[in-house]
């Protein structure tokens, strides 16, 4: 009995020390991430998913690497990049730090625009799709985070959006965690995530 208590505490211990002193926990992001390339004759429209700010309405982390991988796909070819974040509501301060990211990156202000009423990856979707079939635009290629890719797809799929791709983040914080606390926020992120595609599936 001492000799199995030992074992177990070791095991503890040993998966506290993989997963909190590496990068371990990237195992488990591979079912999440399924992203495609997307090549320059696709997509006349790129929506960026909300990723939250910081305090202050500060770009957040997660929506930096979303707006960098749109002014990615921008200079591959010009396209519109919507901003769809429930944070970006009328006069929001953010509003003002995105679109300036964006221009300090070589991106021109005729194709910015943003969106403040969703709240949710459906609410995003949804509005994109509603610009489609109001045939505003035709093919939409969606930004977000590789720990956030496999749940748009399953909204995208329940909402029939099949001219939508999402494309493939090679960059991002969640590969490359600087410090501790950053290991423990991809932590968190990853985990939730699976908490939330359970959430979707049931309900």
């Amino acid at each position: 009995m001492k000799k199995t208590i030992k074992y177990l505490i070791f095991l503890l211990l040993l998966i506290c020390i993989l997963f909190l002193f590496t990068d371990f926990y990237v195992v488990f992001l591979g079912p999440l991430e399924v992203g495609e390339e997307v090549g320059k004759d696709f997509g006349d429209m790129i929506l960026v998913l909300g990723g939250g700010l910081k305090r202050g309405f500060e770009i957040g982390y997660s929506t930096e690497e979303r707006l960098n991988l749109a002014v990615e796909l921008y200079k591959q070819r010009k396209r519109v990049i919507v901003v769809s974040d429930g944070s970006l509501y009328k006069r929001s301060p953010a509003i003002k730090k995105i679109v300036g990211y964006l221009l300090e990156r070589g991106v021109d202000r005729a194709h910015i625009r943003y969106e403040g009423e969703s709240q949710t990856t459906y609410d995003n979707l949804s509005y994109a799709k509603k610009l489609v079939e109001e045939r505003e635009f035709e093919q939409v290629i969606v930004c977000t985070s590789p720990y956030h890719q496999r749940r748009s797809k399953m909204i995208m799929a329940h909402l029939g959006l099949k001219n939508f791709k999402i494309a493939r983040m090679a960059r991002s914080e969640v590969f490359r965690p600087v410090n501790l606390g950053k290991r423990l926020r991809n932590m968190k992120l990853i985990l939730r995530e699976y908490f939330a595609i359970i959430k979707f599936k049931l309900l």
